[in-house]
C-alpha cells in the first residue's frame, strides 16, 4: 500500500473572492491558486479516503494540445446532445441538479451547498465566469460546467451532472468543451484544477496531451506525461 504522503513545508492560503484584474487573475492561476465558493485558495495537502494526500495543480499549454482519438471518439458521441454557452447565472435548478449529483459523486465530506463550489456573484468574480448547460435531445438537463476567463489563463472553476447520464462521460466532456472554448478565444492556458499523488476520481484529468504540473517547491510549471484512462479504484492499495 502507498504510504501517505509526509509534509515539511505546509501551503494552505486563503483570501476572500473578489473582483480581479485579469492579468493578476492570470498571476494567480500560474501560482497554483484555484476558486472556490467565495475564496481563492491554494493547498499542497488535501485528505483521500481519510489519508493525507499531496495535491498536484494542473495546466494545459491550449497552443500545443490536441485531442486524442479517444476524446475526438467522445465529442462524435455526444453530437446529439446541446450545449448552451452564457454568462454565469445560477438558478434553482442549478441547486437541485447539485444535491443529485452531490449524492452519488462525493463518499466523504459531502457538500450540501453548491455555494461551496460557485458563489453568487461568480458571473462578475473574480473575472468574467461563464457556464455551459448541457442537454438531451430531450431538452433535460444533464450537466452544468462553469468557467473564469482571465487575460490569457482559463479556470475551469466546476462542472456538476445528472446521475443518470454518467455513461456520457460529462465530466470529461464539459472539459472538452472549455478547451475547445479557449482556443477559440485565442488563450494560452487552461487550468483543469489538481489531482491527488495517490490514485483517485481526479486521475481523468491527466488523460491529456500538453499537460504541465506544479511543482510546490520549485514554484515551476513542469511537463506531465498524459495518463491514460485508468479504474483508479482498481489501484488501491497497490
Amino acid at each position: 500500500m502507498r504510504q501517505p504522503a509526509i509534509f515539511e513545508d505546509v501551503i494552505d492560503e486563503r483570501i476572500l473572492m473578489q473582483p480581479l484584474d485579469p492579468n493578476i487573475f492570470d498571476s494567480y492561476m500560474a501560482n497554483g491558486w484555484r476558486l472556490l465558493g467565495y475564496s481563492i485558495i491554494r493547498h499542497n495537502f488535501a485528505v483521500c479516503r481519510s489519508q493525507m494526500c499531496g495535491t498536484i495543480p494542473l495546466r494545459i499549454r491550449l497552443r500545443d494540445f490536441q485531442f486524442s482519438k479517444s476524446q475526438r471518439q467522445l465529442l462524435r458521441r455526444n453530437a446529439g446532445l446541446s450545449a448552451h454557452y452564457g454568462p454565469i447565472h445560477l438558478t434553482p435548478e442549478h441547486d437541485v441538479l447539485f444535491q443529485l449529483h452531490s449524492e452519488q459523486r462525493f463518499s466523504e465530506r459531502r457538500p450540501d451547498l453548491l455555494a461551496t463550489f460557485i458563489g453568487a456573484q461568480a458571473h462578475l468574480e473574480p473575472v468574467t465566469g461563464m457556464s455551459f448547460t448541457v442537454r438531451m435531445a430531450d431538452g433535460k438537463v444533464a450537466a452544468y460546467s462553469f468557467m473564469h476567463l482571465g487575460e490569457k489563463a482559463v479556470s475551469g472553476t466546476y462542472c456538476f451532472f445528472h446521475p443518470d447520464f454518467s455513461k456520457y462521460s460529462l465530466g470529461s466532456y464539459t472539459l472538452l468543451l472549455e478547451i475547445l472554448k479557449s482556443q477559440e478565444l485565442g488563450m494560452d492556458y487552461y487550468y483543469p484544477g489538481y489531482t491527488y499523488d495517490v490514485p483517485s476520481q481526479f486521475d481523468y484529468k491527466l488523460n491529456f496531451n500538453a499537460l504541465e504540473a506544479y511543482n510546490w517547491k520549485t514554484g515551476e510549471w513542469e511537463h506531465q506525461e498524459r495518463l491514460h484512462v485508468r479504474h483508479w479504484a482498481d489501484l488501491v492499495g497497490d
